[in-house]
């Protein structure tokens, strides 16, 4: 069995690359749930952020000129600046209430940002930039997962879906290398012991995600994106409150 669990990160990271590149996120919603049990809470959330950092690389120069960078500093630096308090509360604290907090928060904000959208409601200012920039980096520190917060963000503020794809791999690029340096030097952090094969594998998984996930973004229109944005921040985050239980309960 245990020598399954290379084939099956290889198997996610191409999934999860796939669906970065159609809607902008969901590499660490895909990931991290299924690491988590895999190889552990700790190793799963190292490694679900060291990949995280090559996907966003790989697209950017794609994407460059739709770049918002006055939203990476609006987002990401508060992303930044919550990160050693929550990998401070992540080191010293139990995964599994961690990861119902984090998944409950999620569920709760996309639920009543669906709910806003239906009456016309916008908020895109400093003060929304700024939460949804603390929440996702809380959640990529705590659980590897920092997409549902810029979900609700992008719902809100009505955020076109090119833009937001864009925008989003700079951010996640600054997200990943923060939370892994911060929870490296916290603790010491390391990574699970793969074979070679499947350090290699990834990384060609990721490459080929990338390609697959262009292809169909080109073939899909712009409100299915956004229907697969919202629905792929659900199962992440009822993913990682299943994940949570598990942890608490086992």
């Amino acid at each position: 069995m245990e020598s399954l669990i290379p084939l099956a990160v290889v198997g996610l990271v191409l999934l999860a690359a796939v669906i970065q590149r159609l809607v902008g996120l969901g590499f660490g919603m895909v990931m991290a749930p299924f690491l988590v049990v895999l190889i552990g809470a700790h190793e799963g959330v190292m490694l679900v952020n060291f990949l995280s950092i090559f996907a966003p690389i790989l697209v950017l120069p794609r994407i460059w000129g739709d770049i918002e960078w006055r939203k990476v500093l609006w987002l990401g630096l508060p992303a930044l600046a919550v990160m050693p308090a929550a990998a401070w509360i992540s080191v010293n604290s139990s995964s599994g209430p961690l990861y119902v907090v984090v998944a409950a928060l999620v569920i709760i904000g996309l639920i009543t940002s669906m709910l806003l959208s239906r009456i016309t409601f916008q908020a895109d200012g400093v003060t929304t930039r700024v939460i949804a920039g603390l929440g996702s980096g809380a959640g990529t520190v705590i659980a590897g997962v920092g997409g549902p917060a810029m979900t609700i963000y992008a719902v809100v503020s009505r955020w076109p879906i090119m833009s937001m794809i864009a925008t989003l791999q700079p951010i996640w690029i600054l997200l990943s290398l923060g939370s892994f340096g911060i929870k490296w030097s916290f603790d010491d952090g390391a990574l699970p012991g793969l074979p070679w094969w499947a350090w290699a594998g990834s990384v060609v998984a990721i490459v080929v995600g990338i390609g697959i996930g262009e292809w169909l973004q080109r073939r899909i229109d712009e409100t299915l994106v956004r229907r697969l944005v919202l629905i792929l921040a659900f199962i992440g985050s009822v993913m990682a409150l299943i994940t949570g239980l598990r942890l608490m309960l086992g």
